[in-house]
């Protein structure tokens, strides 16, 4: 019985503290092609996905030859760089 509450207690304390992004996918998905266009192409995202509270947002800019990953807060919107390329 012991062991029953402390799952129980266990998985409500891991569960019941995972909350909605602030930021939805397409928010997170426009923040990035606005960053990532410029005057030599567009940006276009090739893949999204939502972990730990941030978007991990992979883009590419094939008319500048760019490509990388970004991390979008879920909270705030805010973006950093985890890896980019130029051919």
């Amino acid at each position: 019985m012991k062991c029953l509450s402390l799952l129980i207690i266990l998985y409500m304390f891991l569960f019941g503290c995972i909350q909605a992004p602030e930021i939805t996918e397409s928010e997170a998905i426009a923040i990035i092609e606005q960053l990532h266009t410029n005057s030599f192409g567009t940006a276009e995202v090739i893949s999204i996905d939502y972990h730990f509270g941030r978007y991990a947002v992979e883009w590419e800019n094939e008319g500048n030859c760019e490509w990388g990953i970004d991390h979008v807060d879920g909270d705030d919107g805010s973006v950093t760089m985890k890896q980019a390329s130029i051919c």
